[in-house]
Formats: C-alpha cells, structure tokens, sequence
C-alpha cells in the first residue's frame, strides 16, 4: 500500500470495527447528492426540498442507533433508560405528572429536576414508542429538528439554498453533539433548539415584532423543558453578547428582555419548583477539564470516534467532552469566508463568537474559583461551550461556500455546490455512522433480582457488564423488575437514607417501631404511587411511620407537612391504634409555576391576536 492510501485509512480511521460503517456512510453521501440534484428540477421548491432532504438523510446517516449490535446504550444511556422508564410508567400507568421519582437513589425530584423533560417533543416519541425504541426516534427527531433550524437560520442570513445546506450539514452531522448522544448525554437534544432561537431573534430584532419576540421566548422555553440547562447557560451568554455585534444595539437588548421574559413566564411551570429544589440540594461538585486552546486541530479536524483516551494532554474526561470535528472542507470554507466578508458585520459577530467560545471551552481549571462561588452555574466541564464555536463556524462555512459560487453562471454554480457538498457528505457521513454504531451496543443483563415483593424496594445490585476494557452499570434490568436503583446519586438528590433489599428489615414499603419499647406495627398498602401512598397502619402509640423514600420538602402526610426522620419521609402516630396515612408529594412551587405560564399563555395568545388585528385593519386614508 503506498503511503497517499496509507494516510488516507489512517485518517479515516477505517479499521475491522468501522469498515463497514465508513462504507455505509459513502452510500448515504451518494443518496444525499442524488437528493440535492432534485433542487435543479424544483428551483421553486428548493428550500422545501432543501428541509426534506435534511429529514429524510438524518435516520440514514445514522441508522446504527436503529441497528447497533445490542440492546441497551453505554455508561449515562442505562441512567436515562431508567429515569425515563419511571417517568412513562408514572404517566402511562399511574396517570399521574411525575412529582417524585422514587425510582432513583431512594427518591428524587421529577419535575424540579433540572433535567425533566416531559414537556419536550422528544419525549413524546418515548411516551408513544417505549424507551427502548423510543429513544433512537428521539435522537433522529432532535438532529433532524436541528438541522433544518440551521437550514433556515442560514436562509435568514441571506445564504442561498446550497451555502445554508453546507451550514446545516456542518453543526448537524458532525461530532459535537453525536459523541455525546453516543455517551449518553440526551440533554443535548436541546441544541436542537439553538438554531431555531437564533433564527427567530434575527426575526425580532428586524421587524420589530412581538409576534417573534414571543416565538424566541417559545423557543427559549423549550430549551429549558429539553434538559438542556447547560446548553441554555450558554446560550444566555450568547444573548449578553450579541447586542455588541449589530448596529442597533438598544433594539437588540430590547428583543433580549422581552423574549426572556416571554421564555421564563413559559418556563415557569417548571422553573420555578427547579429554583425551589436546588435551594435545599445545591451542587456541590466540580468536573473540570483540562485545557484545550494548543488541541484545536485534534478536537475540530481529528477524526476520533466515542471512546478515545489521551487525545489531549490531560484529558481527564472521555472524548465526548471535546470532539467538535468538523472536517477540512468546512475549516477551509470558514476562513474563506473571513476572508472574503471580512467587512460584513455578520461575519464579523460570527468570526468573534467563534473566538469567544474558543476562548471560553479552552479555559480548563482556570474557572474552577468562579464556579466555587457561583454554585447556581453548570459547573461541569467547560469545554462543552465548544458547541457554540461549531454554530459560527458552520455558518461561516456558509459565507465562504457563498463567495464561490457568487456571480458564477447557473452551471458552474451547480457544480462548484455539488462537488462542495460532495466533498463534506463524504467526509461527515463516513464520521457519523460508524459514530451511531457505537451507542446501543450491549445487551440486557441476564441478571436481575426476582419481581419485587411489594410496588417499590431498593436494590444496591449494579450488574457491571464489561465492554471495551470498561464496566457498565446495568441498573434498568432491576427498574423493570420494580425496583430503584441505587446506582445513579446525582449531586442535585438527597443523601440517599433508605432501606435496600439486603437490609433484614424495613425493606419494604414502610417501617414502623417505637424506637424505645420497640414495639413494631404493621402496614397494609390501600394505595401506591410515585406520588401518593396510602397506607392502613396498626402502630403502639408514639410511634413514628416512615415511608422507605428519601426526605424533602413537598411531601406531606394527610394534608400537613412530612417529618424528617432519619432523612426520610416520616409522621409520627400519638395515639396507638388503627390509622389511615395518606402520603402525598407535590413539588413546591408547582401550582406558583403553573398559574404564571398559564397567564403567560394567556397574555401571549392576546398579544398575537392584537397583532393580527393591526395588520388586517383596512388603511385610513
């Protein structure tokens, strides 16, 4: 083999393990080009095609979510199933708003959890088609979501059809946000949002506009509903900078304030318990990583898949912390760009923002004092702001792709695209499916304990399976079987106080015994929910009853505020004899939260319809 081929295998990456992948990825590029060769018989129909074409590649080129060798995802994937899993079963089963999540180290926020995205069309799909199938339906319904808002956010920037497609196959298909879906990170369903918040903020702060003030706000909100809570901190940031970059700064500030306000009237339902929650749980726990600014040909043009160690120096995380690869074509394309719209304002903000967030995701430990002090911020790794580097750049690739084909004759225009678009379908769609193959790759663990014996007991069992070199928790075996998982303590949860299976007493549902004559009662279980247990007790006198779930405001036994006992929901039973207890939780601020969105619904629906009469009102001479 001469040392041209060599080179190109290696920097493929093409092994026993990808070949199959990379030559998958070659058919899907050879689809997307006969896809885009539809745009020239339909001209008036080129941005729908353009969209259509986006939606119909993305389950293409990466159908190994669909068809990887195993059942059930690697590391944070086996979390998700299993708070997923809990969530469905509370509405589907229980018909019931998840509140409490009694499923997770012995209890836990569901709605105020800063990652509870019930509200997100995602979840939808795992509602209607389980979570196992569900999943990978959300995965190609976010990254298609998403490349068709960069499709038209390039439109919105005066980008021809092919310019936006190279802008929307860039931030789409490359490896910012696949390596961490293979991780198992769904959070970052929300960057599906990014483009579309852009996109309608340009809209506002053109026109002037209500209408689009509140579609920003919408779009805003459904970031925060999506999980996406890093990805909205730093679209925040974004927000702070983006005045700077236009010429009529007070209008741009007045479109951030009002869509702001518009997406946390919205949020409210759910931000409001989220505030209250992390109140009484703060994050204590700092994930840092190293930094990165002499690494940034290995993280935008290094083609590693999910997995690799010790690409950086000092990596500390996996690699799905850093990849952005975006390929050579596109890096060069960007600074084409640059250099031929360097006096375009636009291309001047996205030049700077990609600077900025460059800056920011390379600053490794250096923050780590800030976010000592600032325990309300995502504290974890930084260099995830890299994603907001990728946006620009694509677009970027966009203007640069734009200068090619301007004043060019409708042939070499075509050709100059195709071959452009050629050149990255191969390069990206080689990257993204062997990407997808990586996900859903190990089976179902044989193991597990027998049904549990009543609606809910605690297993500490974690069932490691091993897959290249690494164990991986298989707690969504024992959450199927009816029992939670003590595998998965989040920062943000109680310190779990609960009694496990291997624990010779108060396993079960509930514990009852005077700790002083100790006496012990017995319970009946009349109701069980995650939410609402109902219990039928016979207890000695002076007896506390305590519900086997981890302690925190909101819960209340028959309409009066729960005790603290030993960190876990108690009420203590004065008078001896038989009781009916009625254990319920609500999280705080939840009914606040709602009549806030509700009347921002509300005022919003107004404000539309007051627009619309405007605009249909005939003229008055």
């Amino acid at each position: 083999m001469n040392p041209v081929s060599t080179f190109v295998l290696e920097w493929l990456r093409i092994t026993p393990d990808t070949l199959f992948g990379v030559h998958q990825g070659v058919v899907v590029a050879g689809i997307f080009l006969l896809g885009i060769l539809l745009i020239r018989f339909f001209p008036r129909l080129r941005w729908q095609l353009a969209a259509l074409i986006i939606v119909a590649i993305t389950p293409l080129a990466t159908l190994g979510f669909w068809f990887s060798t195993g059942q059930l995802g690697i590391s944070d994937w086996d979390y998700y199933f299993s708070l997923h899993h809990s969530y469905r079963e509370t509405i589907l089963t229980y018909h019931q708003l998840p509140h409490w999540n009694p499923y997770i180290c012995g209890g836990t926020a569901a709605l105020a959890d800063p990652e509870f995205r019930f509200f997100t069309p995602t979840f939808l799909v795992e509602l209607a088609f389980g979570i196992e199938n569900g999943f990978p339906l959300a995965i190609w319904l976010a990254t298609a979501v998403g490349g068709v808002g960069m499709l038209l956010l390039g439109k919105r920037l005066g980008l021809s059809v092919y310019s936006s497609l190279v802008a929307s196959m860039v931030a789409t298909f490359g490896s910012v946000t696949l390596l961490e879906i293979v991780e198992g990170h769904p959070n970052v369903f929300a960057a599906m949002f990014i483009p579309w918040i852009f996109w309608a903020w340009l809209a506002a702060y053109r026109e002037k506009s209500t209408k689009w003030n509140i579609i920003t706000g919408i779009f805003l909100a459904f970031t925060f509903f999506q999980g996406g809570i890093y990805l909205l901190m730093y679209t925040a940031l974004a927000f702070l900078i983006l005045p700077f970059f236009t010429s009529r700064k007070k209008d741009a500030w007045v479109v951030n304030i009002h869509s702001g306000l518009w997406a946390l009237g919205l949020a409210a339902v759910k931000l409001i318990p989220v505030l209250l929650w992390l109140s009484q749980f703060q994050d204590q726990m700092y994930a840092g990583s190293t930094s990165t600014l002499g690494s940034l040909h290995k993280i935008f043009l290094g083609r590693y898949l999910h997995g690799v160690e010790n690409v950086i120096p000092n990596q500390g995380s996996g690699w799905h912390e850093y990849g952005a690869y975006i390929g050579p074509v596109a890096a060069v394309l960007a600074c084409i760009g640059v250099i031929f719209n360097w006096r375009r304002r636009v291309v001047v903000g996205l030049g700077m923002s990609t600077i900025l967030a460059i800056l920011l995701s390379s600053t490794g430990p250096t923050l780590k004092p800030f976010f000592d002090q600032a325990s309300w911020f995502p504290r974890s790794n930084i260099s995830r702001v890299v994603l907001f580097a990728v946006i620009p750049i694509s677009l970027l690739s966009g203007f640069g792709m734009e200068s090619l084909i301007k004043n060019k004759k409708k042939a070499a225009t075509r050709g100059i695209s195709y071959v452009i678009l050629a050149l990255i379908a191969l390069d990206l769609f080689t990257m993204s499916y062997p990407l997808s193959e990586q996900a859903f790759v190990l089976p179902r663990s044989l193991e597990s304990l027998p049904p549990a014996k009543e609606p809910l007991q605690h297993s500490p069992f974690a069932y490691k399976t091993r897959h290249n070199e690494v164990d991986y928790s298989r707690a969504y075996t024992d959450i199927l079987q009816g029992y939670g998982s003590m595998n998965y303590c989040s920062v943000l949860t109680p310190s779990p106080a609960v009694r496990v299976v291997t624990d010779e007493i108060g396993n079960g549902t509930a514990y009852i015994e005077n700790e002083q004559t100790h006496e012990r009662g017995t319970y009946t279980i009349e109701e069980w929910s995650p939410n609402r247990v109902v219990l039928k007790v016979e207890t000695p006198p002076d007896t506390p009853v305590i519900l086997n779930t981890n302690y925190a405001s909101g819960w209340q036994v028959n309409g009066q505020p729960a005790q603290n006992i030993s960190n876990r929901v108690g009420w203590i039973v004065e008078v001896g004899g038989t009781h009916r207890l009625i254990f319920q939780y609500r999280s705080p601020g939840f009914l606040l939260g709602v009549s806030i969105s509700l009347l921002t619904v509300g005022v919003g629906t107004l404000s539309l319809l007051r627009a619309r009469g405007r605009q249909t009102q005939p003229h008055q001479p």
